[in-house]
């Protein structure tokens, strides 16, 4: 959900008894979008994206299960990336889209892979900023948390901190401390602020859920074949001092997908929020040069 923005047009589509909200922004042009991410944020992680984006382009958003005004499901079954694309694909038709310009970030860069590699038909082009997708290793630090993350510890520092257990005790402690990594810049406090109120929309046991189920999640081989057959236009944002995610990844991603790559110098994980200055003309140029306008 937006905050402050008065949407064009808004619905909800069901997806095995759950609610998923879904909103436009502007009413003509091309067909962009915005998918969520991890559901730790709401769609209001886009507000320096819709209000530019919207001026030229009809402009699709939904909160993915979790957050916003979507359900919120503790079942792990309802998660996941191909849930997700599936909820893609649902929103598109119900907002009356043949099809669209589709960007994610993080792990909503999986997002739009698998729908770029999965719906070829529903996907113009596809940018990818920071996306989380399994094709090279993680952050050792951040690898080393994942690996005790059932395990109760004596101490939680730094990536300790990612821990089932630390989530449901300290919740507004690893809120604080993973906001801080996505947002690495000197001068972030107002962004990780509004993203640990967003975080606080959601429950851990919610976040716990999300990892979703092996069945329902691509593997890095499932990632490396939606990479090789993404046919439409693509393009890589990544910035070289992302906490969460490594430039690896995007390099990867953009070598076997065949897209551009762009490298964002001191940029952290979200440089769609942190500078959206330099991030939206990219965005509206490639839209613009790729995209297509559709009959709805």
């Amino acid at each position: 959900m937006l905050v402050g923005m008065t949407p064009s047009s808004q619905g909800t589509v069901m997806r095995d008894g759950y609610r998923v909200r879904w909103e436009t922004f502007g009413s003509s042009g091309q067909s962009v979008l915005l998918l969520p991410t991890w559901s730790i944020v709401h769609t209001d992680f886009w507000r320096a994206q819709v209000p530019e984006l919207a001026q030229r382009f009809r402009v699709i958003t939904f909160d993915g299960l979790g957050n916003g005004g979507s359900d919120r499901p503790v079942d792990p079954t309802a998660y996941g990336d191909l849930p997700v694309v599936r909820d893609a694909v649902a929103v598109l038709d119900a907002a009356g889209a043949a099809g669209a310009a589709v960007v994610g970030v993080s792990r909503g860069g999986a997002w739009a892979l698998a729908l770029a590699a999965l719906h070829p038909a529903r996907v113009d082009a596809a940018i990818f900023i920071a996306a989380n997708v399994p094709l090279a290793p993680a952050h050792p630090e951040r690898a080393a948390g994942a690996a005790t993350f059932e395990q109760r510890l004596d101490s939680h520092v730094g990536w300790e901190r990612w821990n089932r257990h630390y989530w449901l005790e300290h919740y507004d402690d690893f809120l604080g401390f993973f906001f801080g990594q996505c947002f690495t810049e000197p001068d972030s406090e107002s962004h990780i602020s509004h993203f640990v109120e967003m975080g606080r929309q959601t429950t851990p046991e919610v976040l716990l859920a999300t990892a979703g189920t092996p069945e329902n999640n691509l593997t890095p081989d499932d990632a490396a074949r939606c990479a090789r057959a993404v046919s439409c236009a693509s393009l890589v944002i990544h910035g070289d001092e992302d906490a969460i995610t490594p430039l690896a990844r995007g390099t990867e991603l953009a070598r076997l997908s065949g897209a551009q790559l762009v490298v964002m110098p001191g940029s952290g994980h979200e440089p769609q929020c942190r500078i959206p200055e330099v991030v939206n003309p990219m965005l509206v140029d490639f839209i613009s040069r790729h995209g297509r306008t559709r009959a709805r």
